[in-house]
């Protein structure tokens, strides 16, 4: 089958061949059947951008065109909604996985599953661009920021005992000592340019190990250095140590600071990451003259180490520094600030790419905020190392640091050790991120100064709130951990809201009223709530509702109820029910929801 095309001349062929592919992945999806029209569509869209406005080449994608599609090409059509845009990074996935499944991609599974990731990575930044009408050019709306993105996790902040073990073994901490000797007592002296003299510059960088070139030789020549305006490594070092406030300046001497001394090892820790963060690391440690449009790529990487790092703040998390890789390159290729740029050099920019982030990570290693095992050193004819490969983690002290600064990043994080800021909702929330083990100590933190009586009624109401199933379920499993004599009262007034069938099966549940008084609570959308908990389990799904009084009666009643989660619950049952007659009546039932559902818009 022909796969490659150019626009406008083969609108025929390509035509052809887009409604055979279409039809091909209609019939290879294997998700929910409620999905599949959806899906399918949002793969027309990918291939009509790839045909219309890209290089008509439907079987081979880098991850730079995944880039343009995702971050330049749908945020512009896909304004004012979000969800709309955000689905387009799942279809490409499919996508991807149907091309690879059936033999036509380039590159494989390997390809595959890269280009999947990265569409999954991008769907954030892709969610906030469409959320926000002033993602072209126009200058934005006061009042109009886009909402945060909140990390689907909880935050469980490292132990003091971790915190101040890794504060002590941070290398860069021990460079700022060795400085701070070396100056002594009286400074050193500044030249008339406020840089470091020759004689302590060489002295520095022999003792510091900055890895910066002293002589230059090239053959039998030799170029010695004149000042220290070239030994980059040092002058970054120097500037993170006033910025830090380990050193001072002072009537053109460089001089130890006074108040460095008074510091905890974690709190000159958290200063040397905030000075880090402030002196810019790649814009400080190499130059970028001859391609001015690095800065640009630069300043992107410097700016966004809180960002590449938010992830991992995941309790456990690890990354490779290939998947990271992919991220930064897809951000970075969206940038076109030029005509020099170089983003459409791919190779090359994966290069740039690829050298940056190590050096930057190699910043971070030595500052002690990430751990970075296995990594490949790749030896530089001047000069220290780069570096590659390997998995990044956070450190006790990088899993301290970096949450503080993820606000101005754009991210929201629900924070346990801000448990007492918690309204009930996050309460919930975080419930749904944990454990069942993690539910009783939550919840005993939780607000632990208020009066049971107000925590009780907090629950409740974000319980009678709640817009998901999951969120409605966890919500009476979070009142279960209260005396039941300060719970009861506060739930029997939910039999007079919409989770009235919840409040019911509460009270039957812990013998506080009989199943026969309550019974015209318990109402299809209780029923539903309960039957999508099990979705992930269909054999348990099915069983509880072949369980169920009359199912074949309660299909009928449950298509015509509203919540997203009945059409989830009617395709499992259809595609799994072993009796054939309820299958096949679930099935019918489905569709008639969907048509249902259609009406009421």
């Amino acid at each position: 089958m022909r796969l490659r095309f150019e626009a406008p001349g083969d609108d025929d062929a390509y035509d052809h061949v887009r409604g055979v592919l279409l039809d091909e992945l209609d019939g290879w999806w294997s998700g929910v059947d409620s999905d599949r029209e959806a899906v399918v569509s949002d793969v027309a869209v990918f291939l009509d951008w790839r045909y219309f406005d890209s290089t008509g080449v439907l079987d081979d994608f880098a991850p730079a065109d995944i880039a343009e599609f995702l971050l330049e090409w749908c945020p512009r059509r896909f304004e004012g909604r979000p969800d709309d845009a955000a689905s387009l990074c799942f279809a490409v996935g499919v996508y991807v996985d149907f091309m690879e499944a059936t033999g036509r991609l380039a590159g494989g599974a390997d390809r595959a599953a890269r280009l999947r990731r990265l569409a999954d990575d991008l769907a954030p930044t892709l969610l906030a661009e469409a959320r926000d009408p002033t993602v072209v050019e126009d200058l934005p709306v006061p009042g109009d920021a886009p909402e945060p993105f909140e990390l689907p996790f909880l935050y469980v902040p490292p132990s003091a005992t971790d915190l101040a073990a890794a504060a002590t073994a941070v290398p860069l901490l021990a460079k700022l000592d060795a400085l701070r000797d070396y100056l002594g007592p009286d400074g050193k002296p500044l030249t008339d340019k406020d840089e470091l003299e020759l004689a302590d510059g060489r002295a520095l960088v022999e003792r510091l190990d900055t890895g910066d070139v002293l002589d230059f030789e090239l053959g039998e020549l030799k170029y010695p250095a004149r000042s220290t305006a070239a030994l980059r490594r040092l002058n970054f070092l120097v500037q993170v140590a006033i910025e830090a406030g380990a050193v001072d300046v002072h009537r053109h001497r460089v001089l130890p600071g006074q108040e460095w001394g008074m510091r905890s090892p974690v709190e000159r820790a958290e200063s040397l990451f905030a000075a880090i963060l402030l002196s810019r690391p790649l814009r400080s440690l190499h130059s970028a003259q001859l391609y001015p449009e690095q800065h640009v790529m630069h300043d992107l990487l410097d700016d966004g180490i809180a960002c590449w790092l938010a992830p991992l703040l995941q309790d456990g998390a690890n990354l490779p520094f290939e998947s990271l890789l992919e991220w930064v390159h897809a951000l970075v290729a969206a940038q076109r600030p030029s005509p020099r740029w170089y983003a459409d050099e791919e190779d090359t920019l994966e290069a740039y790419v690829e050298d940056d982030m190590g050096r930057l990570l190699d910043v971070l290693r030595q500052a002690g905020v990430v751990r970075w095992t296995d990594a490949l050193e790749r030896p530089q004819p001047l000069g220290p190392s780069n570096w590659t490969g390997g998995t990044v983690a956070l450190t006790a002290l990088g899993r301290h640091v970096v949450p503080e600064y993820l606000e101005d990043a754009g991210f929201a994080l629900r924070r346990l050790d801000r448990i007492n800021d918690w309204d009930a909702t996050d309460l919930i929330g975080a419930m749904l991120l944990v454990g069942k083990d993690t539910h009783v100590p939550l919840i005993a933190n939780w607000r632990s100064d208020r009066p049971a009586a107000e925590r009780v009624q907090m629950v409740t109401e974000a319980a009678a709130a709640m817009e998901t199933a999951a969120g409605r379920t966890m919500g009476f499993v979070a009142l279960n951990e209260f005396d039941i004599d300060v719970a009861e009262p506060f739930v029997r007034q939910l039999l007079d809201s919409p989770v009235a069938g919840h409040a019911a099966l509460w009270l039957i549940q812990r013998d506080r009223a009989d199943a026969e008084t309550l019974a015209s609570f318990v109402d299809v959308a209780v029923l539903v709530d309960v039957l999508a908990e099990s979705l992930e389990s269909p054999e348990e799904l099915c069983s509880l509702f072949a369980g169920l009084s009359d199912p074949s009666q309660l299909l009928d009643d449950i298509w015509r109820h509203p919540a997203p989660e009945t059409a989830l619950v009617l395709d499992a049952l259809g595609r799994h029910l072993p009796d054939r007659a309820l299958a096949k009546a679930a099935r019918k039932a489905a569709v008639r929801h969907q048509s249902w559902m259609a009406n009421r818009l």
